[in-house]
């Protein structure tokens, strides 16, 4: 029962994280066609805003998280101005998915020179953002790890409904859509696109802060959270914020049951095989559509 308790637990933790960085890409490629490399720069980012804060500031947390949403929400709108906007106008000249991908992997990787050149290669710790935890059937569970599955969940939700209910959120599933279409309705398309690279790179660097208390902060610290929502991403079907939703849910629930039955060191490949398995019969993903992505 205990072990139960232990992959459930973890899924929820596992999954909300995930998914908080991976609904950032699906909404970038579903409204503007390219993956950003740019994104695991974003959760690095975070956790230096996090240490920042906390240790060098000495202040709260609510403050890291508000500063490392409005920090990277501007990094983000700079990165698709520099890196992306100047190439909208050329797209059927080359391959603009694979152009971009290249440019936004450049400025990710200034973006980490830049933090080993303020901060060197060492690791800072950062204090939990929350003492203390709570016992479950058994079950150790830090409220740090509660703090973080509820706030991805709550911004999550906050983004599902920012996209049903508001204007410039109907606008982006507009875009999505149709862009030729939605460019004939007015829709302010040269908005648009930075405001949803900005969107996409707060929830990174939200991530960034917990993750960064619940690890460290380093110039290498987005590396891994960028390869986890890759995976999320082609796992739930590009474009698709309801895949993404449920890969997130369902590799966190992988990864837990791996790390209780089988251990730790087997948990990437048994991940790799199951995610391989679903890509030979739904090469897709999950929720994804051969000849369109949609949010």
């Amino acid at each position: 029962m205990s072990d139960v308790v232990a992959i459930l637990l973890s899924t929820l933790v596992l999954g909300s994280i995930y998914g908080l960085v991976a609904i950032g890409m699906t909404l970038i490629y579903g409204t503007l066609r390219i993956l950003d490399m740019s994104q695991g720069s974003m959760v690095m980012i975070g956790s230096y805003v996090a240490w920042g804060v906390l240790v060098i500031a000495n202040s709260n947390p609510l403050l890291a998280l508000l500063a490392a949403f409005g920090l990277t929400f501007v990094l983000g709108t700079f990165t698709q101005l520099i890196s992306v906007q100047p190439l909208m106008g050329r797209r059927n000249e080359f391959d603009f998915e694979m152009v971009t991908f290249i440019t936004t992997f450049a400025v990710a990787i200034v973006f980490a020179n830049v933090a080993l050149q303020i901060f060197g290669p060492f690791q800072r710790n950062v204090p939990p953002l929350i003492s203390g935890g709570v016992s479950i059937v058994g079950q150790n569970l830090a409220y740090q790890s509660i703090a973080m599955a509820a706030t991805s969940i709550v911004l999550m939700a906050s983004l599902g409904l920012f996209l049903a209910r508001t204007r410039w959120g109907l606008a982006i599933r507009a875009v999505a859509q149709d862009l030729d279409a939605a460019r004939l309705m007015g829709v302010p398309v040269g908005k648009l696109y930075p405001l949803t690279m900005g969107l996409a790179s707060a929830l990174a660097g939200i991530g960034g802060v917990f993750l960064g208390a619940q690890f460290f902060a380093y110039p290498g610290a987005g590396d891994l959270p960028l390869l986890e929502a890759l995976i999320v991403v082609i796992f739930g079907g590009l474009g698709s914020l309801p895949g993404t939703l449920y890969a997130a849910y369902a590799i966190g629930f992988i990864q837990s049951a791996a790390v209780v039955t089988i251990g730790t060191t087997w948990t990437l490949p048994v991940l790799y095989g199951v995610i391989l398995l679903v890509l030979i019969f739904r090469p897709y993903g999950l929720k994804g559509n051969p000849s369109e992505a949609r949010l």
